[in-house]
This record gives C-alpha cells, structure tokens and sequence, in this order.
C-alpha cells in the first residue's frame, strides 16, 4: 500500500501550543527491511521483557495456525498517531502477513478542524464543536479518541466514506459518552444525497469599559477558552471597542431530508451500538436522534468478515500521559475495541514540560493500571520517545532519563514490555544522525515521511522478531 501524498498539519506539543508546521508528504513503498539506525546491531530491535506479550503471541499464533479469528491491537500516542504515520505503517506490515480484520478505530478529525488519516473522508450538513484532552473546555468527560465532538442542530448527519476497498467494512460500532443512542445508521441504497452546509453569519460583541473575557463568555454562555479560539485570541488583554465573535445569527440549513436515508436496526452492546451486513460496504451515514438536544460522538471502530489483524491508532495533538489519565471515560471505552495488545507511544510532550523523572514514571504506571482494570485481557508494549531536541537549542536530556526509567520500572514491575525507540533510532546521537539521514524535520522534534515510515517498520519488525523467538522457544 502506498501511503497517499495529501498536506498532513501536525500540530507541535502541548509546550508549543500557539505554533504548527505542515509538512509535504510524498508517496513512497512501505517495506519492512528498513535498517536500524542504531549502531549496535546486535542489541538493536529488542523488546525488554518481550515475555509479558506472550499471551499476544500464544493468540497470534493461534490465528496464524488456524486461520480463524481475528486480533486487535491499538497504539496510543499523540500527534504522530492521531496523524496515521507510524501507526499505518505498522498496521499495513503486519496486515499483509496475518491478514487484514478491518480498518479499526476510525474519528472524523475534519468535522473537529484538525488533521487525522487520509484512509477515510468524513462530511456533514453541521458544524460540530470538539473538545481535546490535552485543554478540555468544558467539564465534560472525554472519551477513547483523546476528542468529542458534539451539536445541537436537528438531523445533522455524518457522511463516512472509506477510500481504499481492503478496508470495506461489515460492521460498524458507534461509540458515544455513557453509551447514549445519539445516532442511528443508515445508507442511501441507489439514491444520491449531497451533504452540504450553509454559511453563518457571525454576531459580534462590541468590548465596553469594564468588561472581561470572563464577563463576555459568561453573557453568551461560552467558555473563555471557545472565546478566545472563536478570536484567535493569544491575551486576556482586551481593548475597548473591539469587536469579538461571539456566536452566529443563522440556524443551518440541512439540504438533506431524513427521508432520503434507509436506517438500519442497531444492537445494543455494553460499550457501543452495532451494526452488521453479510455484504461489505464503503459508505454510510450517522444521523442524529432529534430527541437529543444536543448529541455527542467519541469514535467509530469499523471491521470486515475476514480473518486478520486490526490496527487502530489513537492519538491526540499535544498528548500527555496525564491527559489521558484524567478521563476515566477514556479506559471504560478502550473496552469496545476488544484489544489483545496495546502500544503505547508517548512522553515527547511530557520533556518539553520538563517533568521530573518520577512523575513522569508514576504518570506511565497509572495509565498501564487503569488499562489494565478497564481491559484485564491486554497486553501492554511502551515504547520510549524517539530523540529531539528542546526548543532547537538544547539536547533533550529528558528523553534519555525517561527511556532509562521505563526499561528499569518494567523490569522490577513486570507490569509491561519496552521497545527502546530512543536508542534504536541513534540514542544520544540521535538527533544529529535523522538531520542527516532526513529523518528528523526542522523544529527538530516531530519526524518526515521517512522517519515516521522507519519508526514503524522498526517497531513492526521488533514486533515479528519477538514472536519468532516466542514460537522458537515453544
């Protein structure tokens, strides 16, 4: 599979919040032989306590043998993830040896303004509002996707198209905050339907002496937070007589009708609604239960007939463990995903923050707990950061600490396997090697095409090295 060349925006982590970068992405082949940047081939590609994934393995190796069944894995990051580079690479590698089970976990990232895979296309006759874990703006909890997204607007509907035919699905789980029915599924059988939007019109607030952000979000019953997004504000500061955004003065108009849609009858599972077609198809639509006032979406999970692997990647710009760790809802929901194996990418973000060592580990113990309570059956593989620097001056010390900490927690603990990315792509010498190699991209902490697509085959092929070895040691 080739990865597509559309303009992904990564956005830079949390400590560089007002700033992003955008970077061409080329076409290229996915391959598996990618070498290792680590100078020291012999150690390189090892999983540290790769034991604690042997009942992965034991079930990897059942679908191997016996050709039934299927195996979920899910990988966990931030805006390398949410953008689909590392995490598809990987998906596509082990897809084309055990087979493909399915797309998997799947957000519509466009209708909450922000980047996420090209594999699917998402439209709607309605804007949507998002909240993000990394600076929640309300009190609402957030659940598996790191987002939510929500409206109040009557018959909105979610058109979802996937693009390429492997990925064709039989069946679709919506997932929603406290399993509410906030959509029912439907199709168009051989009608076509457009799903479009009208223009708002904006209303405006005029700033009076005296008057805070705080005073003119309360008056329209915003958050400061949406306020100050709504302005692209950077300050509290505000000066008389400017006028600030504070709403729209236009209902939208759907150009859609209820009736041009066939729904279908949905099961209710504990964790999800769920849907299933002995016919595969590519396209469908959510349409919204006007018996809501408002209705809320946390992600889709989409999977096919067929045996195989599902690989979901779950990100969210900026990441940090602990902002996952603040939303309970987040674990409860990982539950619908059925995972057998859970790769967990982050703590870039966490080293622009300068968090010490031991809270950063106890941050990474309290997530592989609570994924544990939620999914008892799950096997966990944290990998350390890649190298970066700090702010493009300083050496990121940071990264190296936290890779040396995770390898020492997980052998006293037992809790969970490691992959060293650190050290296998260059460790101290890291930085200088990807600038050379066009791994690493100018601000010196997110990766290329290239870095992203060498970091996935280095951990897919890791992932095959240790299975062998499991089935060698049988």
């Amino acid at each position: 599979m080739k990865i597509n060349s559309n303009l992904f925006l990564l956005f830079l982590p949390c400590f560089f919040s007002v700033n992003t970068f955008a970077e061409q992405i080329t076409k290229g082949d996915i391959i598996i032989e990618s070498d290792s940047i680590s100078e020291n081939k012999s150690k390189s590609l090892e999983i540290f306590n790769a034991q604690v994934l042997n009942p992965f393995f034991d079930q990897l190796r059942n679908l191997e043998t016996t050709n039934k069944g299927k195996i979920r894995i899910v990988q966990i990051g931030d805006s390398h993830i949410q953008a689909d580079f590392l995490s598809n690479v990987i998906k596509d590698v082990l897809q084309n040896k055990f087979g493909n089970g399915g797309f998997g976990f799947a957000f519509p990232h466009k209708l909450a303004n922000t980047n996420g895979s090209n594999q699917l296309r998402f439209k709607s006759n309605t804007n949507f509002s998002s909240n993000r874990n990394v600076r929640p703006s309300n009190d609402r909890p957030i659940g598996i996707s790191g987002y939510t997204i929500s409206t109040q607007q009557d018959n909105a509907v979610i058109e979802v198209e996937i693009k390429n035919a492997q990925d064709f699905a039989n069946n679709v789980k919506i997932i929603t905050p406290n399993n509410e029915k906030f959509f029912d599924l439907a199709f168009t059988e051989n009608k076509s339907v457009e799903i479009s939007k009208t223009v708002q019109t904006p209303i405006t607030h005029k700033v009076k002496k005296g008057e805070t952000l705080s005073s003119i979000a309360k008056k329209y019953k915003l958050s400061v937070v949406n306020l100050k997004k709504m302005n692209g504000l950077k300050s509290d500061k505000l000066a008389v007589g400017k006028s600030l955004k504070v709403g729209n003065n236009q209902q939208i108009q759907s150009k859609v009708a209820v009736s041009d849609f066939d729904k279908v009858a949905l099961k209710a599972l504990g964790d999800s609604y769920f849907y299933e077609n002995e016919n595969a198809f590519e396209k469908f639509y959510l349409i919204s239960d006007n018996q809501f006032s408002e209705v809320e979406l946390s992600g889709l999970i989409l999977e096919n007939n067929s045996t195989g692997i599902t690989f979901s990647g779950i990100g969210a710009n900026g990441a940090k463990y602990s902002d996952y760790n603040r939303f309970p809802m987040f674990f409860e929901q990982l539950k619908a995903l059925q995972p057998n194996l859970i790769i967990v990418s982050l703590g870039t973000n966490e080293s622009f923050d300068r968090l010490d060592v031991s809270e950063y580990i106890q941050n990474v113990q309290t997530f592989v707990e609570k994924v544990k309570e939620t999914n008892p059956n799950t096997v966990v593989l944290v990998t350390t950061p890649p190298p970066s620097t700090l702010h493009r001056k300083y050496e990121n010390t940071f990264i190296a600490d936290y890779t040396q900490a995770i390898i020492e927690t997980s052998n006293s603990t037992k809790a969970f396997a490691v992959f060293d990315l650190y050290q296998n792509f260059g460790g101290k010498n890291g930085v200088q090697l990807n600038k050379q190699k066009g791994y690493l991209a100018k601000d010196e902490v997110h990766y290329t095409k290239d870095g992203y697509e060498a970091q996935g085959n280095l951990l897919a092929k890791a992932l095959l090295q240790a299975y062998q070895n499991y089935i060698s040691n049988k």
